[in-house]
């Protein structure tokens, strides 16, 4: 990272620490129930951190948080299978005003460097249909479509290089 007011550290949903910082980031990202439907489509507004953690966290997942001068402003979180050497990336969210500025590229680049370390060979992803932004995202990223389900998800995949 050039910008030395950046930093990127883990988090996790098992530290009740933790767990109180991410509710009032995750709380004031999702006051808008649009935001809160394109990250997280099984989630009802308004958010609960505990349903949160029950529909996404109960496996073994890494997460990571970006901060801007101590202050987080991006998640991401995944999970990777060592047997089907692949990598589920979920939950990528930047604070609403700091969108635009690269800080998700950052992030995705950096969970994507420690999950090859980890021998992954493939990522994989869902968007929601009429997540055109997060989509174009991905795509610049190196994703690919594989599939449009029925269920208005779009299932994206990466081939990382070993």
């Amino acid at each position: 990272m050039t910008d030395s007011r950046l930093s990127i550290s883990s988090m996790s949903y098992e530290k009740k620490d933790d767990i109180r910082i991410l509710t009032s980031c995750l709380s004031n990202w999702f006051s808008n129930p649009k935001i809160l439907h394109f990250v997280s489509p099984s989630m009802r507004y308004p958010f609960k951190i505990q349903q949160w953690i029950n529909q996404s966290y109960s496996n073994q997942s890494n997460t990571l948080v970006l901060k801007l001068d101590n202050w987080i402003i991006g998640h991401i979180s995944f999970k990777t299978n060592d047997q089907t050497k692949s990598a589920h990336i979920f939950h990528l969210i930047i604070d609403p005003i700091q969108q635009q500025k690269g800080y998700g590229e950052k992030l995705i680049s950096y969970a994507q460097e420690l999950i090859t370390k980890k021998k992954i060979e493939k990522i994989k992803i869902n968007v929601l249909n009429n997540n055109r932004i997060a989509k174009k995202f991905y795509e610049k990223n190196g994703f690919i479509v594989f599939k449009n389900s029925k269920s208005g998800k779009i299932k994206m995949f990466k081939i990382l290089e070993k």
